[in-house]
């Protein structure tokens, strides 16, 4: 596996708490104090904290359930969603909002995540991240983004598409198989990763 790899895994293990949180709220607001707030929106500033904090990727966090409907049709607040008769799709309130979408950095401690977690009951193969290309969202999103800098997380008021989407890391073995086989079908440009016991593979389509 090579380092670029290894980097990007390190910091996307959804299951690892991180105890130093490189964006917090304080080094947030001297950032946004740095620029001229007045001469852009706030997805200009958010993707210029991308790169001055080598942020990679967005990070969507939802139920293994609902990876057959993200892949056909895209993360969608829920009001916005649709579905078959008796399909069944899972929303954690914490990312997918009734007319919005959270997303974390992937550098981000995932505090917020773990306290909202606390109170649910969820196993951890249940648990799916979805890596969101920041530079692809830019382009397909219409509407401009709201950083809430308290969180550290990004409001994104309208779905987000299918091609805007890097990577998926699961934990479950039985959908493994069910995702490779939607990217291939689908003809996805998206790869799977799988991780047990501190060990991460890759899925080969």
């Amino acid at each position: 596996m090579s380092n670029k790899i290894k980097n990007m895994l390190s910091k996307l293990m959804f299951w690892k708490t991180f105890s130093d949180d490189i964006l917090e709220e304080n080094e947030l607001d001297s950032f946004f104090k740095s620029l001229f707030i007045n001469a852009g929106s706030e997805k200009e500033l958010i993707l210029e904290l991308t790169k001055t904090k080598k942020i990679n990727h967005f990070l969507f966090y939802t139920n293994i359930k609902n990876a057959s409907n993200i892949l056909k049709h895209g993360i969608r607040p829920v009001k916005e969603l649709k579905l078959k008769t008796n399909e069944e799709f899972v929303v954690w309130d914490y990312h997918q909002r009734q007319e919005s979408i959270n997303l974390d950095f992937d550098v981000s401690s995932r505090a917020h995540f773990w306290k909202w977690l606390s109170d649910q009951t969820i196993n951890d193969n249940e648990f799916m991240v979805i890596g969101i290309d920041p530079e692809k969202l830019a382009k397909s999103s219409k509407n401009d983004w709201i950083f809430n800098r308290a969180y550290g997380m990004i409001n994104v008021v309208e779905a987000i598409k299918v091609e805007d989407i890097n990577w998926i890391l699961i934990r479950d073995e039985e959908y493994f198989d069910l995702i490779k086989t939607i990217i291939k079908d689908e003809e996805l440009k998206i790869k799977i990763y799988i991780s047990h016991d501190g060990m991460v593979r890759t899925g080969e389509l």
